[in-house]
């Protein structure tokens, strides 16, 4: 790989479709703009995603470490370094985390409804797209949630391509749109 390609590698991308709402995906090893274009031929464009590294609320437990282990095995990943990768980013990055345990289905969050802001459609780098001031998501426009990675309810909620509930959080959480004081 020449120099120049690997500065232009990237492990996850932000595609961007004429006919639906723009998919984030994670690719391993890194790839191309070209590449990931040529791996998804109906998108119109693609933009790496800047690794924002935010350490995980909790740790990869052993369990998890495992399991993340046999899938990789399942899929036929044997190359060590790449292996390796994963297990470093699913220690150290948010995202990469919930990513991979969701691919196994070692998720912690299974038994929780609740959601990261870093798993929502809404989320376009670091601001929430549908916040502004006494809307659903009443906020600023632009606003950043502090804290992409915490799980919580939001009505302004809407499932990225790995959710398999695929309401928006006003339907998943009805009661959270409330009006006046209890």
């Amino acid at each position: 790989m020449e120099k120049n390609d690997a500065l232009e590698s990237s492990a996850r991308w932000l595609l961007h479709f004429s006919d639906r709402e723009s998919l984030a995906v994670a690719v391993s090893p890194p790839a191309t703009h070209a590449e990931v274009l040529n791996a998804y031929p109906d998108a119109l464009a693609a933009e790496p995603i800047e690794p924002g590294r935010r350490q995980p609320d909790t740790l990869l437990a052993a369990d998890q470490e495992a399991a993340v282990l046999a899938w990789l095995a399942q899929i036929g990943e044997t190359d060590r370094a790449i292996v390796a990768e994963v297990l470093a980013l699913c220690r150290h990055d948010d995202d990469a985390q919930a990513y991979y345990l969701s691919r196994v289905g070692a998720d912690p969050q299974i038994d929780d409804d609740r959601r990261r802001c870093s798993q929502c459609g809404n989320l376009r780098g670091a601001a929430c797209i549908v916040a502004k001031p006494g809307m659903l998501v009443s906020a600023i426009i632009g606003y950043r949630p502090a804290s992409p990675g915490v799980l919580q309810r939001c009505a302004g909620y809407s499932p990225n391509a790995s959710d398999t509930d695929h309401r928006p959080g006003r339907e998943r959480w009805p009661g959270v749109i409330q009006k006046g004081s209890e």
